[in-house]
């Protein structure tokens, strides 16, 4: 009746009571009291519960769950790291996993990302809460293999799911499957006894028994190693090309050589000029003139390990980042390169400033190796090669200087291009020239007339993306939808890979009028566009047609403004990234995304590139702790518009942009 309506919307509003609407139907609970955490509650551990799945469900600390107040992303992926997992694909709320009971132990929990544990975050006690206000997440299903402890980030003690692994029986086998997990390319020796420090006896593992063809240590025969103590963790020392500098030995001159990465010579198995021209701008040259191959019939030492098989695309900034193994098996003989000389030229950029459009619109003044071209008898066939050079179709061309004066130190001049050259080298040009600051040859570059890559009904957050990939009005279709071809369209989009694949219309439901599919793609695309596929009605699915979706994980940044591959200012998705709390520890995860062995500084101010008021930068403060593999886990805020106050606009907002210089 009227009178219990009027009672219950009044103990709804109250903040003695939380309200559950549930099939129709108010449930009232009231508060329960909550003490400050003891030290036996800092130490209970964290659980999910509600689904037959270990990877989600309802978080439970102590047995005891946790209220959605407040609950998002980076909660989630601190509860998820809690439980051995990498991350969290999502959060969920509203007691996703059915009903809890309603002694919460904590409530608006605000977690900065960092924290080991969701204790550690500030949060309230968990009043105010019902039992259909439980907070959950879906953990990323792998749990997380890490080597703690060691020199650097090739070695260490090995900790499964945030536990360690026991040494009873652990042997080079084991240890080459824990590294290729790790990304290595197998293992140098497997370690015991604790060797890089005592671990906690809670051990995830012992008497592990891989074959050495398994893709996961959880895929070996193993036990729960209850019986191991501190001293008996297992670790290893993997075969770390990472770490390893590069050098050329046995050359007539310092630009030619045979290749090492560390003490490991290079096997020429596989080995061609697109692998020869990164080994090169490694070693700080333009690029690779020739690759070469010497027979090892002479010099073949009985099992000498070498790395080989090198899958080089030829844009990579490292060998590192290049699929390769490392064994002994070389069929061929010792890789070899003849690098272009100091003075070569071949690395061509585009140069920005105040009066030129923002960096990936493809327009700016020509320059290679950081010197203008002249733009005497420049033409569209010129612009057109410069711009395929640059992973455009083609473009037009622009005199005078256009996007701003350049200096007056020309690297070439009457440049007579055909239009069919694969780079301006190709082309008859003199290499000096009489020209002035005025006088820069400069491109527009073609943005417009290929379909526009994106994804439609997921979410975008902090290092994260997800929903169903569309090329231009067209979805992709889920039939032949693989790991391999999400993992470039996510690089593809900005970020470092995918997580996962998705197949049906997850992100919500696709026109099937006309989808693309049967995509391939070389691997040095820059847009999907540029792959083969088919787009019609026709999609070979059986059963309904369904969309193609994935999650996409971590940035991927890149270098712009540099003289060298390994310096410049740094941008995420053509965004450059504001320099506020810049420093060296975020200088170093982002020169190790890129694949170099070190940082020699962090650089402010941009640098490399101007960049006016008003900029709008990807991220800001960013504050990685400097163990982290990618931008996208250090904390950070997302898109950051430089602006000026209304009274103070001489040079606020201006050239902000965070940049870096990387070592080998």
């Amino acid at each position: 009746d009227q009178s219990r309506m009027t009672l219950a919307l009044f103990l709804l509003e109250t903040t003695l009571f939380s309200g559950c609407y549930v099939a129709g139907q108010l449930t009232l609970t009231t508060n329960k009291p909550h003490s400050l955490l003891t030290d036996s509650e800092q130490g209970k551990e964290v659980s999910l519960i509600g689904s037959s799945i270990a990877s989600e469900g309802n978080v439970h600390i102590g047995n005891l769950p946790v209220c959605d107040d407040d609950w998002d992303l980076v909660d989630a992926n601190v509860t998820c790291r809690m439980l051995g997992f990498p991350g969290a694909i999502s959060w969920t709320f509203g007691s996703e996993f059915g009903n809890v009971p309603e002694n919460f132990l904590m409530s608006h929990v605000n977690c900065s990302g960092h924290e080991d544990s969701l204790l550690d975050c500030p949060h309230r006690d968990g009043e105010d809460c019902g039992s259909c206000m439980a907070a959950g997440v879906v953990c990323e299903s792998e749990y997380k293999l890490e080597l703690r402890g060691g020199s650097g980030l090739h070695n260490g003690n090995l900790f499964f799911g945030n536990r360690p692994i026991c040494d009873n029986n652990w042997d080079i086998k084991d240890a080459n499957v824990a590294c290729m997990m790790l990304g290595f390319h197998g293992a140098y020796r497997a370690t015991i006894s604790s060797e890089f420090g005592a671990v906690p006896e809670n051990f995830m593992m012992g008497n592990v028994g891989c074959l050495g063809n398994e893709s996961s240590i959880k895929d070996c025969p193993h036990n729960d190693g209850g019986a191991c103590r501190a001293s008996d963790g297992a670790g290893a020392v993997c075969l770390d090309t990472i770490g390893y500098s590069i050098s050329l030995k046995e050359g007539k001159a310092a630009h030619r050589g045979h290749v090492f990465i560390g003490n490991f010579p290079v096997c020429s198995d596989g080995w061609d000029l697109r692998d020869a021209s990164v080994a090169c701008r490694m070693l700080g040259y333009s690029g690779a003139e020739r690759s070469f191959e010497h027979d090892l019939e002479c010099d073949r030492t009985s099992d000498s390990l070498m790395i080989t098989d090198f899958g080089c695309s030829g844009i990579e900034h490292s060998l590192q980042t290049c699929p390769h193994v490392v064994n002994n098996t070389c069929e061929g003989g010792r890789a070899g390169v003849i690098c272009y000389p100091a003075d070569s030229i071949l690395n061509i950029s585009l140069s920005y400033n105040e009066k030129a459009s923002p960096h990936g619109s493809g327009q700016g003044n020509v320059f290679f190796n950081g010197r203008p071209v002249c733009d005497d008898e420049w033409d569209n066939n010129d612009a057109k090669v410069a711009c395929k050079m640059l992973g455009y179709s083609g473009g037009t061309a622009t005199i005078r200087s256009k996007f701003g004066n350049v200096p007056e130190n020309f690297i070439m001049d009457n440049v007579k291009c055909l239009g069919t050259e694969a780079s301006l080298l190709e082309c008859p040009h003199f290499s000096m020239g009489d020209c002035l600051e005025h006088e820069g040859a400069g491109v527009t570059c073609s943005t417009t007339g290929l379909p526009v890559l994106r994804l439609v009904g997921g979410t975008v957050t902090q290092g994260a993306a997800s929903g169903n990939v569309y090329l231009g009005d067209s979805p992709v279709c889920a039939s032949g939808w693989d790991m391999k071809t999400a993992n470039l369209t996510c690089m593809m989009l900005g970020y470092a890979g995918a997580s996962r694949t998705l197949h049906h219309s997850l992100f919500g439901e696709v026109q099937t009028s006309s989808m693309v599919y049967d995509i391939k793609c070389r691997g040095d695309e820059r847009g999907l566009a540029e792959c083969s596929y088919k787009e019609d009605g026709n999609c070979p699915a059986v059963g309904p047609a369904k969309g193609a979706g994935l999650v996409c994980l971590g940035y991927r940044v890149e270098l712009r403004g540099g003289s060298t591959a390994r310096e410049g200012d740094l941008y995420i998705t053509n965004q450059p990234v504001f320099d506020i709390n810049w420093g060296i520890e975020d200088a170093k995860v982002t020169c190790q995304m890129l694949g170099f062995t070190g940082v020699e500084r962090a650089t402010s101010g941009s640098t490399f590139v101007s960049q006016p008021a008003r900029t709008m930068y990807k991220a800001h403060n960013v504050q990685c702790s400097g163990t982290e593999t990618n931008l996208g886990d250090c904390i950070h805020s997302l898109n950051y518009q430089s602006t000026c106050g209304q009274y103070w606009c001489n040079n606020c907002g201006i050239n902000h942009g965070a940049g870096v210089v990387c070592s080998y």
